[in-house]
């Protein structure tokens, strides 16, 4: 041990300025970092997370170079040094030189996003597992294969290719952390080569087959993440773990019903067709969704629920310039859709499907027996919603912190939730938020509507970098639009952790549809 202590000694001696340098930029970084309540950095913060691990790993090689292991005429060589406190001695410093400010960086960064760093321990621990499996032993292991820096800054871009691995795909695919483990065993042997018996020919190629095997398993894990990445706009995703098959069938002896609405002008049919839910969870709280939606009948006549009724769906094009912003709204006219909904029960479970379309549409697929097919998805929830109004940063079960921004201009349109977590796991939840009726009374007697809703999946695509121990997704939400924007700060906002989804198919035949000449409301 005392040996051990003396090389750290002298090394620690050697670079006393440097380390000083890099435990002032993680600071600096770390300032940054707990200041900022956006997902992203700012520049000065992403300039940092590229200048900073380039400097740890300068830090290390200079270490390692102390008694350089390419070469014969080392003078270390000739002192009594055993390999192995040569290389805990290594180890040692680059533990007290990276890790200790690193952890230290972290944990200041959680204290002052409201998270207990003693909590969140585990998570620390892991961050600096992943640290020195994608930076501080790669590092080592290159410093070890060449024989001054000169050689080192050449070979860096192999450094800087092993450190963007930190950009992992999802969990489901863990190829990432699978290509970290194979970089840290391939490390790990190149050293143990060098210290031990100094065979730099065989542990070179140690150091490649291992780090394209690492590359190859990271490019896998990133072609697997794209392949599954849905379009911003597309139906929610699948999250959480699927609890239950819901089948969907018809219900015997049942009646349907149809409404009319506007007889002179835009004229619409609204059908309820009920139906029997077998296996559906039971649930505090949920809410469901039609994925797909295809309505036809005997005669060849076929809807779905995003295809418009006709060949060409008449539009209305708006332009405007708002604040010197330019704004295009499209609008479709609403008696050219087919609207899907599901009715519910006293118990809470749907009891029926409820179709809203154009008289004339209706009209077709009531000539003929109706079938109806399709997809649905509900979303569980183990908790009650946590309420936020603009401003406000609270704990919501499951997720994280999360906290409410309003746009500079008190009357502007959009809300950013933002919620931060330590843990690795997807910020599955649902966002939405309320907003006052205008003239809808006051005090408790004032009425609300529910207006957007959004499901947060996942991180914000560049939210996590190598210096941060937070984990963060971003929801944008739209207060009115930019016509008609509403006060953001009289918006309230609700996150909620979804836990599960269960799945839904529904398959209803030879649907008789009552002729419109008994329709109710005409």
């Amino acid at each position: 041990m005392h040996e051990i202590l003396v090389i750290l000694k002298k090394d620690v001696r050697r670079l006393w300025w440097q380390i000083g340098a890099a435990a002032a930029m993680s600071a600096t970084a770390g300032c940054l970092d707990a200041r900022r309540a956006a997902a992203q950095p700012g520049v000065v913060e992403g300039l940092l997370n590229v200048l900073l691990p380039l400097a740890w790993a300068f830090l290390i090689a200079q270490a390692v170079h102390g008694e350089a292991l390419v070469g014969d005429r080392e003078f270390w060589m000739t002192r009594p040094y055993r390999w192995g406190r040569l290389l805990a001695a290594k180890a040692l410093f680059a533990a007290l030189a990276v890790h200790v400010p690193s952890f230290l960086t972290d944990a200041a960064i959680l204290a002052a996003h409201g998270f207990n760093p003693l909590a969140a321990l585990p998570h620390l621990l892991g961050k600096q597992l992943l640290l020195a499996g994608r930076l501080t032993l790669p590092a080592m292991a290159l410093a070890a294969l060449v024989s001054n820096l000169t050689q080192f800054v050449i070979v860096v871009p192999i450094l800087l290719l092993a450190t963007a691995v930190w950009m992992t795909p999802p969990p489901r695919f863990p190829f990432g952390h699978i290509g970290i483990a194979v970089l840290a065993v391939a490390a790990v042997s190149v050293m143990l080569l060098q210290y031990r018996r100094r065979r730099t020919g065989l542990a070179r190629i140690v150091a490649v087959l291992g780090g394209l095997a690492a590359g190859a398993l990271c490019a896998l894990g990133v072609v697997a993440g794209v392949r599954t990445t849905r379009h911003p706009f597309a139906s929610p995703p699948v999250v959480a773990s699927e609890v239950a098959r819901i089948a969907i069938g018809p219900a015997p002896g049942s009646r349907i019903s149809i409404a009319c609405f506007g007889e002179t002008s835009a004229p619409r049919v609204s059908a309820v067709i009920p139906f029997v839910a077998t296996g559906f969870p039971r649930a505090d709280r949920w809410s469901g969704a039609w994925l797909s939606l295809e309505v036809s009948n005997s005669n060849g006549v076929r809807y779905d629920s995003q295809l418009h009724v006709g060949a060409g769906s008449p539009t209305r094009i708006d332009r405007r310039v708002i604040g010197g912003t330019h704004y295009t709204r499209t609008t479709t006219k609403i008696e050219n859709e087919l609207f899907a909904g599901w009715s519910l029960g006293p118990d809470g479970i749907p009891n029926a499907l409820s179709l809203s379309m154009s008289r004339d549409a209706y009209d077709r697929l009531a000539s003929g027996k109706a079938t109806v097919a399709g997809q649905g998805a509900a979303d569980i929830y183990e908790n009650p919603p946590v309420r936020l109004r603009v401003g406000e940063n609270r704990e919501v079960p499951g997720i994280g912190r999360c906290s409410v921004r309003a746009p500079q201009n008190p009357h502007g349109y959009q809300l950013t939730v933002t919620c931060e977590s330590p843990s690795e796991r997807p910020m599955q939840a649902r966002v939405a938020y309320e907003h006052p009726v205008p003239g809808g009374g006051t005090g408790t007697e004032k009425q609300v509507r529910r207006m957007q809703e959004q499901v947060m999946e996942g991180e914000y695509p560049g939210s996590q970098t190598l210096l941060s121990p937070l984990h963060r997704g971003v929801v944008y939400l739209p207060v009115g639009d930019p016509w008609t924007p509403l006060p953001a700060d009289q918006a309230v906002v609700l996150v909620q952790r979804i836990s599960a989804r269960a799945t839904a198919e529904i398959r209803l035949v030879d649907i008789e549809l009552p002729d419109t000449g008994r329709c109710r409301g005409r």
